[in-house]
C-alpha cells in the first residue's frame, strides 16, 4: 500500500506542476491477442495465450491502461492475473518525462518486450522468464532469473535524442514473479530499480539495468537445520541488453547477473539470450534465439553448478493482417541434465486491434 500512495502522491504533483492542456496521451485502443502453440513431444497438449490491452485517454496527458492476460500450461493447468493496471502521465516538456504507476511492466529485461506472441519473432520465450531457477539452500523460494510478471510500483522515464533512463520502486524482485491478486503470493518488498540506454545511430542501442532489495521475507524456522534462514535475504539483479538493426536484419540480446543472499554464501545465477530475425519479404521471416542459464544447485551437502540451454530455429509466415503461423525446431538440455530433447513445434497467433 504504501507504493501505492507514495505513486499517486508523484502524480498528484505532476498535474500540479503542469498544469492543464488540451493533449492527450493517445486515442483509446483495445489490442486483443489469442495463439495457441504445439510441440511434436506432445500435440493434443497445446499452451493457449489471451491477452486484451485496453488503453483510454482521461483528460489532459493522461491515460489508462487496463490488460488481463490467462493461459493454460501443457498438462492443462490455467493461471490468469492481471499483467496491468496502470495510469500513465506523458509530458510535453522539452525533455519528455513519463510516470507509469499501478501494475507495470517491469523496467528491466529486454525479453519483456517480447513475451506477448504477436511480438515476439520465436514461439519461446527465453525459459528463464517463467522457469524457476534450481534450489541453492533447503528453503525454496521459487525464483528466476527474470520474472515475466508485473509488479506494483511507479517508475519515472525520460529521454533524449540518443539516450534513455527510468527509475523507481515496486512492491518484488524482478528475480521472483508475484500476482498482486493472487491468494498465497509472496509478501511485498520493496525494490529499487534503475536502468537506462544509448543509441549511437539508428538501429543500434545498448543498455543496462539494475535492481535491489528482498527476495524473501523473515520465517520462523527450528533452530538447528542447515540451510535454513530466519531472516530475509536481498537479491541484485543486473542486466545488459543491445539491438542492432540493418537492412531487413534485426540482432538483439541481454545478459542477467543475479546474486542472491543465503545463509550459504552469496549464490549467483547467470543466463543469457542471443537472436537473429531477417525478414525476407513482407509476409516470410525466420528467427535464431540461442538461450542459456547457469546457477548453482543445493545437493544437500553442498552446492554443484547447474546450466541450461535451449535453441529454436524458426519461419514465420504471415496470413494476413491478423493471423501468423510459426513452424520450427526446438532443442532444450535441461538443468543438470546430459542428453538433449528435440522436437518440432507450431504457432497460430491472432492479433487485432481496434481504434
Amino acid at each position: 500500500m504504501r507504493i501505492c500512495t507514495i505513486a499517486l502522491i508523484v502524480l498528484a504533483v505532476t498535474v500540479e506542476a503542469h498544469g492543464q492542456t488540451s493533449r492527450l496521451v493517445g486515442p483509446p485502443a483495445i489490442e486483443a491477442v489469442t495463439s495457441i502453440t504445439t510441440s511434436s513431444d506432445a500435440p493434443d497438449d497445446p499452451f493457449l495465450f489471451f491477452d486484451l490491452a485496453t488503453t483510454v485517454p482521461i483528460g489532459s496527458r493522461f491515460g489508462a491502461i487496463v490488460r488481463p492476460y490467462a493461459h493454460r500450461l501443457a498438462g492443462g493447468d490455467w493461471s490468469a492475473e492481471m499483467y496491468q493496471l496502470q495510469l500513465r502521465y506523458q509530458s510535453t516538456t522539452k525533455i519528455p518525462v513519463r510516470l507509469d504507476a499501478g501494475i507495470i511492466t517491469t523496467p528491466l529485461g529486454l525479453g519483456t518486450l517480447e513475451l506477448r506472441p504477436d511480438l515476439s519473432p520465436a514461439i519461446k520465450m527465453p525459459f528463464y522468464y517463467y522457469m524457476p531457477l534450481p534450489p541453492f539452500e533447503r528453503r525454496y523460494d521459487g525464483v528466476q532469473l527474470m520474472s515475466g510478471g508485473y509488479p506494483l510500483g511507479a517508475i519515472v522515464s525520460v529521454s533524449g535524442v540518443k539516450w534513455d533512463a527510468r527509475g523507481g520502486i515496486t512492491d518484488s524482485t524482478p528475480a521472483r514473479s508475484r500476482n498482486v491478486f493472487a491468494t498465497g503470493r509472496p509478501s511485498a518488498m520493496r525494490q529499487v530499480m534503475a536502468g537506462g540506454g544509448f543509441t549511437p545511430r539508428v538501429g543500434l542501442r545498448f543498455g543496462a539495468g539494475f535492481s535491489q532489495g528482498a527476495y524473501r521475507s523473515a520465517v520462523i524456522v527450528s533452530p538447528g537445520i542447515e540451510g535454513s534462514s530466519n531472516t530475509a535475504s536481498d537479491v541484485t539483479v543486473f542486466n545488459l541488453e543491445a539491438e542492432y538493426a540493418f537492412g531487413h536484419t534485426r540482432l538483439s540480446g541481454e545478459w542477467v547477473r543475479n546474486r542472491f543472499e543465503s545463509t550459504l554464501g552469496p549464490a549467483v545465477a547467470r543466463g543469457y539470450f542471443a537472436q537473429a530475425v531477417h525478414t525476407f519479404s513482407p509476409r516470410i521471416f525466420g528467427t535464431v534465439r540461442l538461450v542459456g542459464a547457469s546457477s548453482p544447485a543445493f545437493t544437500g551437502t553442498n552446492r554443484l553448478r547447474k546450466n541450461m540451454t535451449t535453441a529454436e530455429l524458426t519461419v514465420g509466415y504471415r496470413l494476413d493482417h491478423d493471423l501468423t503461423i510459426r513452424a520450427g525446431y526446438y532443442m532444450s538440455r535441461r538443468y543438470g541434465a546430459t542428453d538433449r530433447s528435440h522436437s518440432a513445434i507450431t504457432s497460430l497467433v491472432w492479433a487485432h486491434r481496434w481504434f
